[in-house]
Order: structure tokens, then C-alpha cells, then sequence
């Protein structure tokens, strides 16, 4: 199993300029992943972009918590659609080549 790479939460909000507390209450209401060694949180590198994502709605369009957590499941239902809509495609193209 490979080693996963994290970054600290400290870190991480030191380098974005916001408070340690926006993190953690992403993580409370299942928004991000946090890994805990040893009573320090740590972001796995893969939650990276969701994250980023995240403060950029948070911090650019001004989209409280609530907002963001919309915004994420109407998109996560849009790729899902988007992934069937390919499928339900390649099926349609295979059963017209027959």
C-alpha cells in the first residue's frame, strides 16, 4: 500500500489565510476528509481540489457552508447524470452498428 501524503490543517490554513475552524466545520458536516494522527488533522492530498474548491465558493462568491453544500451535491448529480448520459451513448452506438 502506498504511503498517502497529507497536509497539515495548520499548514494549509496558514498558506490560504483562513482560520483552522472553516476546516474543521467542513469536516464536521462531511464536506472534506481530515485524517487525525495523534490529535493533529491532517488533508490528504486526493481532497485537495474539492477543498480548494470549496474556498474559492466560500471565499470568492461569498456562499456560506449551507450554499457550498447545495453546490456540491447538484454537481456530484450532474456528473453522475453526465457518466450515464456517456454510457446510455456508447450503448446506443454499439447496438446501431449491429
Amino acid at each position: 500500500m502506498a504511503a498517502q501524503k497529507l497536509i497539515a490543517v495548520k499548514e494549509f490554513c496558514v498558506h490560504h489565510r483562513i482560520k483552522t475552524d472553516l476546516v474543521l466545520e467542513l469536516h464536521r458536516n462531511e464536506m472534506i476528509e481530515l485524517v487525525w494522527v495523534k490529535r493533529t488533522g491532517y488533508i490528504p492530498e486526493k481532497s485537495l481540489p474539492s477543498l480548494e474548491k470549496i474556498l474559492r465558493l466560500h471565499r470568492d462568491l461569498q456562499i456560506n457552508l449551507e450554499g457550498i453544500q447545495t453546490i456540491l451535491h447538484l454537481l456530484g448529480r450532474l456528473e453522475e447524470n453526465q457518466a450515464e448520459l456517456t454510457r446510455l451513448r456508447n450503448q446506443l452506438e454499439f447496438y446501431s452498428s449491429i
